[in-house]
């Protein structure tokens, strides 16, 4: 895979490549591999990351404070390599490939080599 590719993820796979979503249907991610938290994370185009994080604004201006239950309430366009797709659907954008990935870095790190495809 290289940058610019148009990835489709689905329920079950597991994400290659780190990359920004473009196209969201019920879309949630497994981070645990990554973050070491337990928690889906719901996933969306930035456009409608955007808009959330303004009503949210609102609200707290409104009421004092954000009425957030969970941190992982808020949606994310970011979709790391090295994570699965829990539920849902869509498509994402590849940013950052092989060694630069966030599981490239985790890899290189624990000094194990992820599959790198020459050009």
């Amino acid at each position: 895979m290289h940058c610019g590719d148009i990835i489709f993820v689905e329920y079950g796979m597991s994400i290659p490549v780190d990359g920004i979503c473009i196209f969201a249907s019920q879309l949630n991610c497994d981070e645990a591999a990554m973050t070491g938290e337990s928690d889906e994370v719901k996933k969306d185009t930035i456009k409608k990351c955007e808009a959330y994080q303004r009503e949210k604004e609102i609200e707290k201006d409104k009421t004092g404070g954000f009425k957030i239950s969970r941190a992982h309430d808020l949606p994310s366009p970011i979709i790391m390599s090295g994570t699965s797709v829990s539920q849902g659907e869509g498509k994402m954008i590849s940013i950052v490939v092989g060694e630069s990935s966030c599981l490239g870095e985790i890899m290189k790190k624990t000094k194990l080599r992820p599959e790198v495809t020459p050009l």
